[in-house]
């Protein structure tokens, strides 16, 4: 398993975790349960990356300790803890009535999504923390062979494993997109307030996007039309002005970029590197 970042382990000493990016990009968390599966996810690509052998009680003991503190309390005080869908810090953080039933919603859609197409697939549904484990087993997001852990270059995706509904299939499709856009968003973002302090407006081409980001120039297009669409900018050419859409502009044409500030920041947290 190549594909990993590493995250400070806090309970361990010095001692890093591994953790697989494709479990972000492939978009096993808007199915298995969130934060354990996340857990599970580190726990086992640590595993894999430093080789650990064992059964997963081995595994958790070497890698966690007896520790459950902090990051590791979502795995439970043992790992037969119930697999865990509505997060009650984020409901006890919520401010109104209304966003504390939108949460108990979600958890209980996101239950639904998994256990249906568990069932559907003929796969049991995990209640335990343990029970979990199998399940990432049976869906080959890892393997456990002669004591060793192991995890694939790349992970199955999702909806090419399980029968998902069209709400679930949209959101794996947003959220990709939003994943494939992020660098080239983030790059505009940053030119925009980082060297030139929130403009009113910048004349500028996709050509000299291109070379700012250091983005190819699909991904600087699908970041305007991001942009656009969330209603942080618009686009406008020519003299009269008159809208313009970014997959219709040619590399070197200039075009007006209108950011809405009010807009934008509602939208975003924004972080600013300190000089």
């Amino acid at each position: 398993m190549s594909d990993t970042t590493t995250a400070q382990n806090t309970n361990a000493g010095d001692d890093s975790l591994s953790m697989h990016t494709g479990w972000w990009s492939s978009g096993w968390g808007h199915v298995l349960p969130q934060h354990q599966g996340m857990l599970l996810c580190m726990v086992l690509g640590t595993a894999t990356v430093r080789k650990v052998e064992g059964d997963f009680d081995e595994v958790v003991q070497q890698i966690v300790g007896d520790s459950r503190e902090g990051l590791f309390r979502l795995l439970g005080d043992d790992l037969n803890a119930p697999v865990m869908w509505l997060d009650e810090e984020e409901l006890e953080s919520a401010e109104s009535d209304e966003e504390r039933e939108e949460i108990r919603t979600g958890a209980a859609d996101h239950e639904a999504t998994l256990t249906g197409a568990l069932r559907a697939a003929g796969m049991p549904v995990p209640t335990t923390v343990r029970e979990l484990v199998k399940t990432m087993l049976d869906l080959k997001l890892v393997a456990h062979e002669d004591g060793v852990w192991s995890m694939p270059e790349e992970f199955p995706l999702p909806e090419d494993t399980l029968t998902l509904s069209e709400p679930v299939l949209a959101r794996l499709r947003k959220m990709r997109h939003y994943a494939y856009t992020e660098p080239a968003d983030q790059g505009i973002v940053r030119h925009l307030i980082d060297d030139l302090d929130y403009p009113a407006e910048v004349f500028t081409s996709l050509d000299r996007l291109v070379t700012i980001t250091g983005e190819d120039l699909e991904k600087v297009r699908a970041a305007l039309e991001q942009l656009v669409e969330t209603g942080d900018a618009q686009l406008y050419r020519g003299d009269p002005r008159v809208v313009a859409a970014a997959k219709d502009l040619p590399a070197h044409q200039r075009f007006y970029l209108v950011p809405d500030w009010e807009t934008f920041n509602e939208n975003r947290l924004t972080i600013r590197r300190a000089d």
